[in-house]
């Protein structure tokens, strides 16, 4: 017999999606089951395994516990002392404020669970809180087309309803030299299946993936790729390139060269300007993006998005940096912002005081990027 070791207390992973920030967070298994993409470095101290649905369903009393001790139904029997606990009551707390109408399944990948495993947490899950109306979770293409159609129509019939799919790039090339695991073709395919289930999809898009070498093509490919699966969201992601990733060794070898803001929004310019026939919401939701004001419904809200990223691109040299480094420093979230004198001054004298001008302000924007997000 294997060597299960006793449940824990509650658990809580690293990360979520920005667009899960009200959702309550249950960890169905630790890292990621892949952990060998080349741009990400979230999971690379973590082991991966995968937790029992019996230690998830404890999380999930958990959580009850404290649902029902904010909401005066039971007497609280104790302070939360242990490290679990206080995060069990932390995020019921929070997720009551929320309305309780989500629930995010981390680390990365949760669908690797057993079908029966999922199953018997989604069971439990919505027995417990039979008001959620959205159960989600990061999906890697080759595991969602591993599974039948039937198996995830069950799924979305118990109410895990949303994939997170990191697409990053339609790029073959890309792909293979990030070692995402999986190819454009995969990445169709699982998006249609999954939309065919039934469940909603994310699709991840990371421009500046492919240096200034590869903009172009990533740009057209990843448009090809949500073309052909219409996704309900697709959501863009800049990347943050820190020294302990492994594709960093691509920019120090000058096999790839790092796009600064302007030639990234050129690129997600290019890229929303070949989407075509679609119907999905696009939205530029992460710290790391230049223009966090950059989303709309296609097909109607194209051409106001395309409008967005030509007021910025037509901007004076100056006032462009400005507004980087007031978006990288967080003083500036959209580009009305730069209407704003005391704003703008703020910068300019930030500028002033460090020394930041046109021959330094792509690396100081780079350095300002990596300490966002823990990578």
């Amino acid at each position: 017999m294997p060597n299960i070791p006793p449940y824990a207390g509650f658990e809580l992973g690293p990360i979520r999606p920005p667009s899960e920030a009200y959702s309550l967070l249950l960890r169905i298994n630790r890292g990621c089951g892949w952990n060998k993409c080349r741009f990400c470095g979230f999971y690379r101290d973590t082991p991966f395994s995968i937790r029992s649905a019996e230690d998830i369903k404890k999380d999930i009393d958990r959580i009850k516990y404290w649902v029902d001790v904010f909401q005066g139904r039971v007497a609280q029997a104790g302070n939360p002392e242990t490290e679990g606990e206080q995060e069990a009551c932390y995020m019921a707390y929070n997720w009551i404020q929320s309305g309780m109408r989500s629930v995010f399944f981390q680390d990365g990948n949760g669908i690797l669970m057993a079908p029966d495993g999922m199953i018997e947490v989604l069971e439990y899950l919505r027995a417990t809180f039979p008001q959620i109306q959205r159960i989600t979770s990061y999906a890697r293409s080759d595991t969602i087309n591993r599974l039948s159609l039937d198996r995830l129509i069950r799924y979305r019939e118990l109410g895990l309803n949303r994939f997170h799919i990191g697409l990053e790039t339609g790029n073959d090339y890309i792909l293979k030299l990030m070692n995402k695991g999986v190819d454009k073709a995969t990445q169709i395919k699982a998006g249609i299946k999954a939309m065919a289930a039934g469940i909603e999809i994310n699709e991840f898009y990371m421009p500046n993936m492919g240096g200034r070498e590869y903009a172009r093509e990533s740009a057209l490919d990843t448009a090809d790729v949500m073309n052909q699966v219409n996704p309900n969201f697709i959501r863009i992601r800049s990347m943050a390139l820190a020294e302990n990733l492994e594709i960093y060794e691509d920019y120090t070898s000058g096999l790839l060269t790092r796009p600064n803001d302007i030639e990234t929004i050129q690129e997600i310019r290019l890229f929303i300007e070949n989407l075509h026939g679609i119907t999905s919401v696009v939205d530029s939701d992460h710290i790391l993006n230049i223009l966090l004001e950059l989303r709309g419904k296609l097909p109607e809200g194209k051409d106001r998005m395309l409008g967005t990223i030509d007021r910025f691109l037509d901007l004076p040299e100056d006032t462009q940096n400005i507004f980087r480094l007031g978006r990288r420093i967080n003083l500036m979230s959209n580009l009305r912002d730069l209407d704003n004198d005391i704003l703008v001054d703020k910068v300019k004298r930030t500028m002033d005081r460090s020394g930041i001008d046109k021959t330094n302000i792509d690396s100081v924007c780079d350095q300002l990027m990596i300490r966002c997000i823990p990578i």
